[in-house]
């Protein structure tokens, strides 16, 4: 994930009565530098030069909210929980606006059974104005809230997530879901239609949407559907469960 430290724009009048913040330190260009490393490195699975250079990102500025949420990223990665914990909770509280801090030590708790902790996290990250991915932390927020069954809670901020980002598959996917849940068949088909538009099929979508063609009697397109499912997922559990119907 990509990780940056979102600059607020000041008021000009209001310059001269805010105190500016000093240009970055060596220490501190050298570390956002490390920073940026160090997740290159996670990206390529050499999680041990990324942690070196995490490390000593922290060592060059230990007041980096984005030093401390990329460790916290690579400790999560590699379940030493109780150092994730701490570092994404550190972020958040140097840096309230690092909207992506907020947003990964919430999904982080909900994880980690702590749904109606993680809630706090998420609404921290949309308080940004700045924030460039709001449908992630909507839709993280959504989906930890169906773990504890607030099912009417989670269809709001899918629906707030779906407003930011029309195209965003995860909310699509679940709101897929809870109509199909709701017998509510021809919408779900809708939220699947829009969901292959955008991402590709995965498993779970096609025994969805042919679950779905079967509750409207398009047996025709399931005929088609199942033939995908086998070819691209004929050891998936959701192909076992088309056998099991034949």
């Amino acid at each position: 994930m990509h990780i940056k430290k979102l600059t607020l724009l000041l008021v000009p009048l209001l310059l001269s009565c805010v105190p500016v913040n000093p240009r970055p330190t060596n220490d501190e260009k050298a570390s956002a530098i490390n920073v940026q490393l160090g997740m290159g490195y996670m990206q390529q699975n050499n999680l041990v030069v990324a942690n070196e250079k995490l490390l000593k990102a922290l060592r060059q500025n230990p007041k980096s909210a984005s030093a401390h949420n990329a460790y916290a990223i690579l400790q999560d990665r590699l379940q030493v929980k109780d150092k994730a914990a701490y570092h994404y909770k550190k972020a958040t509280s140097l840096d309230p606006n690092d909207s992506q801090a907020a947003n990964n030590y919430g999904a982080f708790l909900c994880r980690n059974n702590q749904e109606a902790k993680s809630e706090k996290y998420f609404l921290q990250a949309l308080k940004n104005p700045l924030y460039k991915t709001p449908e992630f932390a909507y839709t993280n927020a959504a989906l930890c809230l169906l773990k504890i069954k607030q099912r009417d809670r989670a269809i709001v901020y899918l629906g707030k997530a779906l407003t930011a980002n029309g195209n965003f598959p995860i909310a699509l996917a679940a709101m897929a879901k809870i109509t199909f849940d709701d017998q509510n068949f021809k919408q779900a088909k809708i939220y699947l239609d829009r969901y292959h538009l955008v991402a590709r099929p995965t498993a779970r979508s096609l025994w969805l949407t042919i679950r779905t063609e079967l509750a409207l009697g398009s047996y025709y397109d399931v005929d088609e559907l199942a033939v995908q499912l086998q070819k691209d997922f004929p050891d998936s559990d959701e192909y076992q469960s088309w056998l099991a119907i034949q």
